[in-house]
């Protein structure tokens, strides 16, 4: 117990001491110092919807939100499921450069367990769709782009998914819309 509160402390300690290196300039140190993202009430009860720059998409009220405009985590109340949502601050050249920033963001991946990738459609907009799983958990993520802004969106769950994560998973799939509404 002495241990893990020793480690504890010296991660704490370490974080601390490279948190302003980390932050890296003014949009890390406004992301890391603005408030937490709070949805609206999508119509569904027990459910919000939440915007990261013009994406829009459904969510469970009872998954804690943290981040900023940009960067969103939601983390179910057990911990088995979570869902990030970014944006790029500056956005890319065009769709063109867009769509092979997003293939190369998610051929990161490739090395976890029954990894597939491919070209999709993700919240009406041309996309690159990613699944596989690594050390008990499976990911399902997307690589979005409208014009020039891309919308990274990782939806993570404990394996084997328990149902409120499936339900989760299968609303922000089909909730999911770039401008207009959820």
């Amino acid at each position: 117990m002495i241990r893990t509160r020793s480690a504890g402390r010296a991660a704490l300690a370490l974080c601390l001491a490279l948190g302003p290196l980390l932050l890296g300039g003014c949009a890390g140190l406004r992301e890391a110092l603005s408030p937490a993202p709070e949805g609206v009430p999508s119509g569904r009860p027990g459910w919000l919807v939440y915007t990261v720059g013009g994406l829009r998409f459904e969510a469970p009220e009872a998954w804690r939100a943290s981040g900023s405009a940009r960067k969103l985590r939601l983390e179910a109340p057990d911990g088995s499921a979570r869902l990030d949502v970014s944006t790029p601050e500056q956005p890319f050249e065009g769709e063109q450069a867009c769509l092979a920033d997003a293939e190369a963001v998610l051929k990161r991946g490739e090395a976890m367990e029954r990894a597939r990738r491919h070209p999709t459609r993700f919240a009406g907009a041309r996309a690159f769709s990613f699944e596989g799983d690594s050390g008990g958990w499976h990911v399902w993520a997307w690589a979005a782009c409208d014009g020039g802004s891309q919308y990274q969106v990782f939806f993570t769950a404990r394996t084997p998914a328990g149902a409120e994560a499936i339900d989760a998973w299968r609303t922000l799939s089909s909730s999911a819309r770039i401008g207009g509404q959820a």
